[in-house]
């Protein structure tokens, strides 16, 4: 007897194919621990996720500049760097804003102009407010900035790390190459890494396995659950959803890929902004953080 494939089956293969290879998945190889960025694809890919998520969305405005700014961390990545990333970031703030000309919004323009002149000090005290959770009113209008600047300064660098050189726990909550937040959780796809969760970095994009029975903030695998936002579909059918925690009262944003193989971390949790409100209201605090979505609202 010959079997005829069934398109169903076919589409829902090329989908897991796809979003293997956007997760760098080779077939036959154990999932790794630590999964480096691409920088030549990285923010390609995100500026074509936020266009497509811009179109009919409540921060369509918000999500095309983002676009707008990964065009240009595309273009400034490749780059060679001349200094460590703690300090290359302030060069690659000056290039960020020369390249974006007048696509920076004319309220930010004053305070972005007046920050690539300032000197070392006041840049590093402003990254390292926005990096702990401590920015200030004064910080805002140039806070995507900062963020872009200091993406592509660490994603360079930990693009060219060695990923089996760096040891990773498996429940590690901050980045093992910078020690940045995770800006979401991704569940991958495939028999090498099906239904493992990877936390991404919102600073240097690289990934890292963290066991899905525990609680990333404080440990607890018991007083889990998951909340989505009705209309982005239900139960199975969600493809982001927060995970509580109601021990601690922390949330993180689950990404399945499988159900958008195109998506991009920090592009679809910056367009789920109703659901950081959703379970913000229910009192969870959120473990990390989108620097994007710092104007958002």
């Amino acid at each position: 007897m010959i079997s005829v494939p069934h398109p169903a089956a076919d589409s829902a293969t090329e989908a897991t194919t796809a979003a293997m290879a956007a997760a760098g998945l080779v077939p036959g190889q154990s999932p790794a621990p630590l999964r480096l960025p691409d920088p030549a694809r990285l923010f390609q890919r995100r500026a074509a996720r936020l266009r497509a998520l811009a179109s009919g969305h409540s921060l369509g405005g918000w999500l095309s500049f983002v676009a707008t700014l990964a065009d240009a961390q595309h273009a400034l990545v490749a780059e060679p760097a001349s200094a460590p990333p703690a300090a290359q970031w302030r060069d690659d703030l000056r290039a960020l804003r020369s390249r974006l000309g007048d696509a920076v919004p004319v309220p930010a323009r004053p305070a972005l102009d007046a920050l690539v002149l300032a000197d070392s000090d006041t840049l590093d005290a402003l990254a390292d407010r926005l990096t702990g959770g401590r920015l200030e009113t004064a910080d805002l209008a140039v806070t995507p900035f900062v963020a872009a600047a200091l993406q592509v300064a660490w994603t360079r660098d930990a693009a060219g790390r060695d990923a089996a050189a760096t040891a990773v726990h498996a429940t590690a909550h901050a980045c093992p190459v910078c020690g940045g937040a995770p800006v979401a959780g991704v569940l991958h796809v495939g028999m090498e890494a099906g239904g493992l969760r990877y936390l991404h970095c919102g600073v240097c994009h690289t990934a890292w396995h963290h066991v899905r029975s525990a609680c990333v903030a404080c440990g607890d695998g018991k007083e889990v659950s998951q909340r989505f936002v009705e209309g982005q579909g239900e139960g199975e059918k969600a493809p982001v959803r927060a995970e509580t925690c109601d021990a601690c009262h922390s949330y993180l944003k689950l990404l399945f890929l499988e159900k958008a193989p195109d998506l991009d971390p920090v592009a679809d949790d910056l367009a789920t902004l109703a659901l950081d409100i959703l379970v913000g209201d229910e009192g969870y605090q959120r473990v990390g953080g989108n620097p994007f979505l710092v104007l958002a609202g």
